[in-house]
């Protein structure tokens, strides 16, 4: 039995090992004031609770878990806590598939930028020892930062990713080339601190990992310490978290886990990524331990910050409407039948490594989850987020890629899309048929049959032409055949979906394309009593008419006979038709639409409207 405490803290030792263990009636949460401590009443209620009704919670959390790491869809380590105690803590599968031993509760893992939080507590923290301010602009403490702006971006923003300084991650080619490449931080914050900002700081948000390289490094320079020090001095030490801190190996040392991705017939090595390159934004390890005590710690009065306040500031969002702090997620949400349920976390993924942190702070609710085989989390996080609240979870379903790879193998493309369309129609629930699925079998044939994985998407865009990753995967593998033309349609394909969507866009320039200029027009909000204006009969000839039509706040058109199409608000009186680059621009007078304009690259017909 695992027992955790603020006070003379204890816990099982490192050597535990065995299969997934669960704990009950262990309290992970101070017996102090705070936001996480119920009241007497339901102390009392939670103390009675008896064994019987306990054990099948636990067991069906068990049950989840190991439903997802049968399917191997989560390796890794887990902890969850309802009501101040843990109900579960335990782990799966190994920590290294090239003869490693097995994942425990102890096993330390990369968290990529769950580490963001910590970065954020100890700027907070250095503030409260005076020595910086968080409204202070970033040219106070980096003199050489550039100028124009030095004063325009503070450090507040940085916290919020309200910056608009781009991610150096974001940079073409840079993950691919230079991530195994040591950088100093002022090498990494250079790489992006001259581009353009994506719009004036403090207006708008964008998820920047330059903006928590630059904070790291600016906690450098006001402790003259090394991240990795002032972080141990000022947030990790303090708090007793002896299983977390930075990674400065290449190559996970003994106790680490080791990052893996998974492919169709089993997990292979992790590209390498140098400690430098994630830095402050991401390259810290831990527990699921260590985070869950974290939690507590940093969200709760008299937990790691001195003033109240501090707290209340790190969980309010930069944007009035938006929905991140200071490295974290902060938002609400309704669960059963709570409503407004506060909700605070954060996910990571970084070469062979996943991770989540889920905290319900007004509930005594916690979710951490850490894999190393770069597992998508979020499925199983809502999974156990219903358990918790004693609903039904969704069970994972097998993947479809892995059952179609012997057929493709064996009969090619053609027999296993076929036998992919009746099952997905029979068998809807048999299997996962999500598009992720299709991409993972192509990518299977990738790198030594790109004409068979061409083959697949092919396939599968004929059926779904929507999906702009399908496309975009089949832009990259024509474009390597040495078929650029076959490449570029992809993209434009994809853009007359989704219209004005900026990678597409990048995408058509790298590709040496103009796309057309209806296609440059993103989608659009409008009310529906706005769409209403459009709705009637136009001319066309004395035969044939547009029919517009309001559809569930959908404008629909159709010609005289003709299936109806959808039409893509791209301003107040613009519309894209749905798969195609025509548009439709209405003409507004006096409250009335009079007119339609149908556009195609230079040509415009006129449609009057009949009636009124």
């Amino acid at each position: 039995m695992l027992s955790l405490s603020f006070g003379g803290r204890e816990r099982s030792g490192p050597g535990s090992q065995g299969p997934p263990t669960s704990a009950g009636g262990s309290r992970l949460y101070p017996r102090r004031k705070s936001s996480w401590r119920y009241g007497l009443a339901v102390a009392l209620v939670a103390g009675l609770a008896s064994a019987a009704e306990a054990q099948p919670r636990q067991a069906r959390v068990e049950s989840y878990l190991r439903s997802f790491h049968d399917l191997r869809l989560f390796n890794g380590a887990a902890l969850i806590v309802d009501e101040g105690e843990i109900l579960f803590e335990g782990a799966f599968g190994r920590s290294d598939f090239a003869g490693g031993g097995a994942n425990t509760p102890s096993t330390r893992f990369r968290i990529a930028s769950l580490t963001k939080q910590f970065t954020a507590a100890l700027i907070l923290r250095l503030e409260e020892e005076g020595l910086l301010r968080v409204e202070d602009p970033v040219g106070r403490y980096v003199e050489e930062y550039p100028p124009e702006n030095a004063e325009r971006i503070t450090l507040h923003h940085l916290l919020t990713h309200t910056s608009g300084l781009p991610s150096y991650t974001n940079m073409p080619g840079f993950l691919e080339w230079e991530a195994a490449t040591p950088f100093s931080p002022g090498a990494i914050v250079a790489l992006t601190w001259e581009a353009p900002l994506s719009f004036e700081p403090g207006s708008d948000f964008e998820y920047s990992n330059s903006g928590y390289v630059l904070l790291g490094w600016i906690a450098e320079r006001v402790t003259g310490r090394s991240y990795d020090e002032a972080l141990r001095t000022y947030v990790l030490d303090p708090l007793e978290l002896r299983d977390t801190g930075y990674d400065h190996a290449l190559r996970p040392p003994d106790g680490h886990a080791r990052g893996h991705t998974r492919d169709l017939v089993g997990y292979r090595p992790a590209r390498l990524i140098d400690p430098s390159v994630p830095y402050a934004s991401g390259m810290l390890y831990s527990t699921v331990g260590d985070l869950a005590r974290w939690a507590p710690s940093l969200l709760s009065d008299g937990g790691l910050f001195r003033d109240p306040e501090t707290v209340t500031r790190m969980t309010t969002p930069g944007l009035e409407a938006g929905s991140y702090g200071y490295g974290v997620g902060v938002r609400t949400r309704d669960i059963e039948r709570d409503s407004e349920v506060r909700v605070i976390e954060h996910t990571g993924g970084i070469f062979g490594f996943s991770a989540w942190l889920r905290v319900f702070p007004d509930h005594g609710r916690l979710i951490v989850l850490l894999d190393n085989t770069s597992s998508d989390l979020g499925p199983l996080v809502e999974g156990l987020t219903n358990l918790l609240w004693g609903a039904e979870a969704v069970r994972p379903r097998p993947s479809i890629a892995e059952r179609l790879l012997p057929i493709v193998e064996a009969g090619g493309v053609e027999a296993a899309m076929s036998r992919y369309d009746n099952w997905r129609r029979t068998r809807p629930e048999e299997y996962d048929y999500s598009p992720g699925q299709v991409l993972r079998l192509a990518g299977h044939f990738r790198a030594d049959e790109p004409a068979t994985a061409i083959g697949i998407l092919e396939a599968y865009a004929a059926g779904t032409p929507e999906l702009p990753a399908i496309r975009f995967a089949l832009s990259e593998l024509h474009e390597a055949a040495g078929a650029p033309d076959a490449a570029s349609a992809h993209i434009r394909a994809a853009l007359t979906y989704n219209p004005g969507m900026p990678r597409l866009l990048e995408r058509l320039s790298e590709l040496g394309v103009e796309p057309d200029p209806a296609l440059r027009l993103p989608i659009v909000r409008l009310d529906p009593e706005n769409l209403s204006l459009f709705a009637g009969e136009y001319r066309i000839d004395p035969g044939t008419t547009l029919t517009v039509t309001l559809e569930e706040d959908v404008l629909m058109a159709a010609r005289t006979g003709e299936a109806a199409f959808r039409l893509l608000p791209q301003s107040p009186t613009a519309f894209l038709m749905h798969g195609s680059a025509v548009q439709f621009v209405f003409e507004v007078a006096d409250g009335i639409a009079r007119a339609v304009s149908v556009v195609e690259a230079d040509q415009r017909l006129v449609f009057p409207r009949i009636g009124n």
